[in-house]
């Protein structure tokens, strides 16, 4: 009765084990879609910069030809 209680205590402190991780895995996962979605804001920011900086170069080159001609 003792071994069958002392493998009981084992099993129950490995899920306990695999419980703490598991909850610590849901808790990255979460921190990293987070992150994941700051990162995805941040580049369309970015890709909206990157328009527009190429449309006033755009806009400046055109001006610049303009100017050129007689």
């Amino acid at each position: 009765m003792a071994q069958q209680d002392e493998a009981l205590a084992a099993l129950e402190e490995r899920l306990q084990t695999a419980v703490r991780r598991v909850e610590a895995f849901v808790l990255e996962y979460r921190a990293m879609r987070g992150r994941h979605q700051q990162l995805v804001a941040e580049r369309a920011e970015l890709m909206d910069k990157t328009n527009a900086a190429r449309s006033r170069v755009e806009t400046m080159i055109a001006r610049l030809k303009n100017m050129e001609q007689p």
